[in-house]
């Protein structure tokens, strides 16, 4: 178990380090928006709301983070099965849920910089979110073996 809190806390930081770089170098950097290719771009933009910009008061979005973060680790300690699969998306999923509530905590918003075709503005810690809810989904029987 220790193991695998270990790894799990690796993660967590991997993921909230880069993102917070990849916000930082966004803010410094993107002064004009750059195209990557037709469909990708980079475009500093920040965010005060949830999710594809629904709007949410600040303080319930922050506390639901919060919760978030602590049922995840809940979820994580109470499996039998802490492959490196489920360490590796509840790593993304914490470290996401870190990196933004951070912003919303310190400045009051979200940094976004990429912009994907039709879809809103979003960051590491969002790919990094949606990321670890497509292992889960794609590895559920496996992560959550019936009991």
């Amino acid at each position: 178990m220790r193991k695998q809190l270990w790894w799990l806390s690796v993660g967590s930081l991997l993921t909230l380090g880069l993102d917070s770089a990849a916000k930082f170098f966004a803010t410094k950097s993107l002064e004009n928006p750059v195209e990557i290719f037709p469909f990708l771009k980079l475009q500093l933009s920040h965010n005060l709301n949830i999710a594809f910009g629904i709007p949410f008061p600040q303080l319930a979005t922050i506390l639901l983070s919060f919760a978030a973060i602590l049922l995840f680790l809940y979820i994580y300690t109470q499996q039998t099965n802490q492959s490196p699969l489920a360490t590796t998306a509840f790593s993304l999923l914490i470290g996401g849920a870190l990196g933004n509530l951070g912003e919303r905590i310190v400045f009051g918003q979200v940094t976004d910089f990429i912009t994907l075709w039709f879809i809103p503005n979003f960051n590491l810690a969002d790919t990094a979110l949606t990321i670890g809810i497509v292992l889960l989904l794609l590895g559920y029987r496996k992560i959550f073996p019936a009991g």
